[in-house]
């Protein structure tokens, strides 16, 4: 898509991992359909510090390594983390998980939350700010993206009249966003690989996942296709390996 790659999700026992390139210290996985996140949450908590937050649709990112442990939570949409700090978890139901990873002398990963909110407010540039704040400028070709599955440019669609949406329709890009009668059909994944061009991440670099959480029900935890009696998640967690001592004295 526009020069981007593209990545296909497949259930292993409920999960997947990300295929972050080998010298990378971090696992990133997401939970699927059939799994529980809120089990899957207990778990982990139950194992190490944990960090969860208190998601708000929201361009906030924080560092991890500030951020409360869970069974508190902070609000916010993104976390900075760096080797060595907590395990971290977001929730997803058709909103974007976007990871953008840097692999340069001080490694570190964002995990964010882009709905149509966030994207708005393109947290992608807040995240990007907060890590030059912390870890300066990264050079391009140390920078890797991936936005996972999310609802598709088909599917998604809203009102024009609503406010929101009008602003999109001024601040996105021509190809993300297609006016049909009274709505619009946003494309999140189109825009979000735009916000992190802008922010330096090559095009080779920029990894989409192919399907729709809408669509794919039968692989995918859909809010729009949930019920009022069940509503769930799946949750984006990254682990993080503390680096090797060096043997050289």
């Amino acid at each position: 898509m526009d020069g981007c790659k593209s990545f296909t999700i497949a259930s292993h026992h409920g999960f997947y991992d990300y295929p972050l390139p080998p010298q990378a210290p971090f696992h990133v996985r997401i939970s699927l359909k059939g799994v529980s996140a809120q089990e899957e949450i207990e778990r982990l908590a139950a194992r190490a510090p944990f960090v969860l937050l208190s998601q708000v649709h929201g361009a906030r990112v924080i560092s991890a390594d500030r951020a409360l442990l869970y069974p508190e939570k902070d609000q916010a949409d993104g976390l900075l983390i760096a080797p060595g700090d907590a395990t971290c978890g977001l929730r997803y139901g058709d909103c974007a998980p976007v990871v953008i990873l840097s692999l340069g002398e001080a490694p570190w990963i964002l995990a964010l939350h882009s709905g149509f909110k966030g994207t708005l407010k393109n947290i992608c540039a807040s995240g990007m700010a907060l890590a030059r704040e912390r870890f300066g400028s990264a050079a391009p070709q140390d920078l890797y993206a991936w936005v996972g599955p999310c609802i598709s440019g088909t599917c998604y669609s809203r009102r024009r009249e609503d406010p929101s949406t009008a602003e999109a329709l001024k601040v996105f890009v021509a190809r993300a966003v297609r006016v049909a009668g009274d709505y619009a059909l946003i494309d999140l994944k189109r825009q979000i690989a735009e916000q992190l061009r802008e922010q330096r991440v090559p095009d080779e670099h920029i990894f989409l996942e192919s399907q729709c959480t809408c669509c794919q029900t039968e692989l995918f935890y859909s809010h729009r296709r949930s019920t009022r009696e069940s509503d769930p998640r799946m949750l984006l967690t990254i682990q993080t390996e503390r680096p090797q001592k060096s043997e050289c004295t």
